[in-house]
């Protein structure tokens, strides 16, 4: 996994770089290895990304293989990849086995900083440069398939590929007809908890309160929330719907509304609110907070930080007014492919993609040791540990939007939060308030 930014403020749209003699990604790609056959030709440069490896020690099952011989002429595929130390090894694996069988085909994978991947690929695209394929996060897919730097896979036979991946994460690649890559793997919010400070989960948003006023009079709290739309906007499946659904207004009406504020009003007060900052997780990261709600992204981070005995991952809390757990938004990081790829290169890579998607390269890639990806395949997978408890807080979670509300929409959800969780307004006067704005937007 990938310890990317923060998720929660909307990312600044794709903007075309212009070229210069010093370009950000000539420096920022470090060459890992050049596979021929099963060789790595030059030495694989130390990545300096401080990593460390969960003590679950899960084999994966045996190494995948391909099922028909490669007999193309032979081809080099590029790989960009901002993954662990752990992570492109298990990806080299992968590609040794997939060469096992496909010996003319030759890969050349460079690992990019994922604080820096955005930056790269617009730069690289600027000077033509891009790789055969890409794994970026399925929220920029959009706007690279309209900046043309990635390549439509409508026309492949995509329906192979939807038949064995989890509806959540094959929500992700799909924008109206255009099929913008595949899925790899899943990420997505989930509730941290601080072993140290709160020895037991809390099964309902009322005893998620109650255990947070526990902390009364102390410098910690149970939970430094963060209500900005996207931490906000899932929790409405706690009142049997969602509150958008794609290119509609808000669904306030009925009795959705009024639950969803309810809700926000009553989970408030467990610790103090903020809008789209960093200080629930600053709070959580210095132990000053019992749970934190935060992407699966940082959980390399905060094992490291907090020490993998004292993180757990906790099942979503029921409110108890529906009897349903809240969830979080669910995402996914993509392989994409370069667009204006010869069609022989597009084969190889198409049948590469779709062989890290197969059960037995997925079963690999999720492996605590290797990768430690939460699997995109619809099969059963015996995720151990918290990435077992990752994984399953994931399963019920909630499809992120591809095409985002206007800012506006958003912001008006927003300040209906900051009504009844900060400034005391009734559930009532809120709604009626954010209809009002919704009703001339």
């Amino acid at each position: 996994m990938v310890d990317c930014p923060r998720t929660r403020p909307r990312p600044p749209p794709m903007t075309s770089v212009k070229s210069s003699s010093s370009l950000l990604w000539r420096g920022s790609l470090l060459c890992l290895a050049l596979l021929t056959g099963c060789t790595a030709i030059g030495p694989v440069p130390s990545v300096t990304a401080q990593v460390t490896s969960p003590t679950a020690t899960a084999a994966p099952t045996a190494t995948p293989r391909p099922t028909e011989a490669f007999e193309d002429p032979p081809s080099t595929l590029s790989i960009w990849v901002p993954w662990s130390p752990q992570g492109v090894t298990a990806l080299n694996e992968l590609i040794r086995a997939f060469q096992s069988d496909r010996p003319a085909a030759t890969f050349a994978v460079a690992y990019v900083r994922a604080d820096e991947l955005r930056q790269t690929i617009e730069q690289a695209a600027a000077e033509g440069k891009l790789p055969s394929l890409f794994f970026a996060p399925s929220t920029w897919g959009p706007e690279l398939l309209q900046a043309g730097m990635i390549r439509d896979l409508a026309d492949q036979p995509v329906d192979q590929v939807r038949a064995i991946v989890h509806s959540l994460a094959w929500s992700q690649v799909i924008q109206g007809d255009s099929v913008l890559g595949l899925p790899v793997q899943l990420d997505g919010d989930v509730l941290y908890r601080n072993r140290e400070l709160a020895p037991v989960p809390a099964a309902t948003v009322e005893g998620l309160v109650e255990s947070s006023r526990g902390f009364r009079g102390t410098q910690v709290v149970g939970m430094n929330l963060d209500y900005g739309y996207s931490t906000i906007v899932p929790f409405g499946t706690a009142c049997g719907g969602q509150l958008i659904q794609p290119g509609s207004l808000p669904d306030l009406q009925g009795a959705l509304g009024p639950c969803w504020l309810a809700l926000l009003q009553e989970l408030s007060r467990a610790g103090p609110v903020a809008f789209n900052s960093d200080l629930d997780r600053e709070a959580f990261r210095s132990g000053q907070a019992g749970w934190l709600i935060e992407s699966t992204e940082l959980y390399e981070t905060l094992a490291a930080e907090l020490g993998q005995a004292t993180l757990a991952v906790d099942p979503w809390p029921i409110y108890e007014a529906s009897g349903e757990p809240l969830a979080g938004f669910v995402w996914s990081e993509s392989l994409y492919f370069r667009n204006g790829m010869e069609p022989a290169e597009t084969e190889l890579a198409w049948e590469f993609a779709t062989f890290l998607l197969s059960a037995e390269s997925q079963q690999a890639l999720s492996s605590p040791v290797g990768a430690g990806n939460l699997p995109v395949h619809a099969g059963n997978f015996p995720l151990v540990g918290v990435y077992g408890q990752m994984y399953q807080a994931l399963l019920g979670g909630v499809p992120r939007p591809l095409d985002p509300p206007a800012a506006e929409i958003a912001e008006i959800l927003e300040r209906a939060a900051r009504a009844v969780a900060v400034q005391g307004t009734s559930v009532e006067i809120a709604l009626r308030r954010a209809l009002e704005e919704l009703a001339d937007v």
